[in-house]
């Protein structure tokens, strides 16, 4: 594969290529700290993220909720109960 003259770069991948540069002219100890930062916000993006789609629904309310859709019914609901309760989940 040819080398793309960077004359001929859009604006895009100019931003691409000095960033890939910046990350080449690392050393060993910036690019660990560079990755463990970007995965340590990473990980709290997705907590947050997380955090943010909890609906705050009790156990009740989901059973309640679930029980309204056809097809589910009382043996269903009890079953999806013991469940909770062999878990350690208990309705707050």
């Amino acid at each position: 594969m040819a080398k793309k003259r960077s004359c001929r770069r859009t604006v895009n991948e100019d931003k691409v290529h000095e960033k890939a540069v910046k990350i080449r002219k690392m050393t060993d100890e910036q690019l660990v700290q560079y990755v463990n930062d970007r995965a340590e916000k990473a990980r709290s993006e997705g907590f947050n993220q997380g955090k943010k789609s909890a609906t705050g629904m009790t156990v009740n309310d989901f059973l309640k909720e679930i029980s309204k859709i056809k097809g589910v019914g009382d043996v269903t609901i009890c079953k999806i109960m013991e469940h909770f309760r062999e878990k350690g989940i208990r309705d707050e």
